[in-house]
């Protein structure tokens, strides 16, 4: 007889690192998953390359329905673009649910001289190849806005990539108060 689902605890893999959007998200999902089906619903970071080592750690996992990844857009469109040797078939990834939306927000340093995006780019003009930006990782929706507002603005600076959001913020905001 076929065992009734789940009859073992499922894994939300975060292909990002602990502490950010996605993990958060995962964490509520989680905790109201649990009672609900009555099973264990443990979270999983797996963060590198931009998703891909978490999304490849799913796409490979027995189709059971045990183990699930939450996890950006850049998972399913996006990173078959940017990276030539993807370690995942997207294709092997079946999208449930829209679990969350989440908008890029652009943030500067207080001891940044500017106040508005006009000013920032005044400043980073004045200062060409003078500015770093830190993203949650290589090809994330983070990195490639971006990237289009470098480009759109007409100015240079350095991307800075980390493994989720989280680690981006931490060293940022260290780097003010150092």
């Amino acid at each position: 007889m076929a065992d009734t689902y789940p009859s073992r605890p499922i894994t939300i893999v975060v292909p990002y690192g602990a502490g950010g959007t996605n993990d958060i998200l995962a964490r509520a999902l989680a905790a109201g998953m649990s009672p609900l089906l009555g099973q264990s619903v443990i979270v999983s970071n797996r963060p590198g390359a931009g998703g891909n080592l978490g999304a490849a750690y799913v796409a490979n996992a027995a189709p059971d329905g045990y183990t699930l990844l939450l996890a950006s857009s850049g998972v399913f469109a996006i990173n078959k673009w940017l990276y030539r040797d993807l370690p995942y078939d997207p294709s092997r990834l079946t999208p449930v649910m829209l679990a969350g939306k989440v908008p890029n927000v652009l943030l500067a340093s207080p001891t940044l001289p500017v106040n508005t995006e006009k000013e920032l780019i005044e400043y980073a003009k004045a200062h060409p190849g003078k500015l770093n930006f830190a993203s949650m990782g290589t090809g994330t929706s983070g990195h490639l806005m971006s990237e289009l507002f470098k480009q759109d603005a007409g100015i240079q600076a350095q991307h800075v990539p980390y493994k989720g959001s989280t680690a981006a913020l931490t060293d940022s905001s260290a780097a003010r108060s150092s």
